[in-house]
């Protein structure tokens, strides 16, 4: 049986960077649920399907890449820099996420994380920084 690192470093891989929705019950159990502040990943295969096809509709070139990976047992953390190009406005996007996965024979069962979205939104003009300091 692979590693619970494996095991998220596949399903970024496929799910995420890849884009192959159809695959995502090979990697997220049943019960599935998960703990983000501003993202709602519903709960079950279904619910991270939903979010990877409205993923994949903003950023068609998503791209996941692991800086850092960290396994101690069933849980998992790792570090991305999330890469593509937003649809609605072309801009090309980078920004980071930290994700806190358990693993529970050999599906991912519970995810909570932060996403950078303060560097996203700024490469989006969406916000801007108050100038301060002059």
């Amino acid at each position: 049986m692979a590693s619970s690192g494996e095991i998220v470093r596949e399903a970024c891989n496929v799910i995420w960077t890849q884009g192959k929705v159809d695959r995502v019950s090979e990697f997220y159990s049943e019960d599935f649920r998960a703990d983000y502040p501003m993202t709602d990943w519903g709960t079950g295969p279904v619910g991270v399907a939903a979010l990877a096809e409205v993923v994949r509709k903003d950023i068609p070139d998503y791209t996941e890449q692991i800086e850092e990976l960290i396994e101690a047992g069933d849980e998992v953390v790792v570090r991305l820099r999330i890469t593509g190009t937003h649809q609605p406005t072309g801009v090309r996007v980078s920004f980071r996420d930290v994700s806190m996965l358990t693993v529970h024979e050999g599906k991912i069962c519970f995810q909570r994380g932060v996403t950078d979205y303060l560097s996203l939104y700024l490469q989006l003009q969406l916000v801007e920084l108050p100038d301060v300091g002059k």
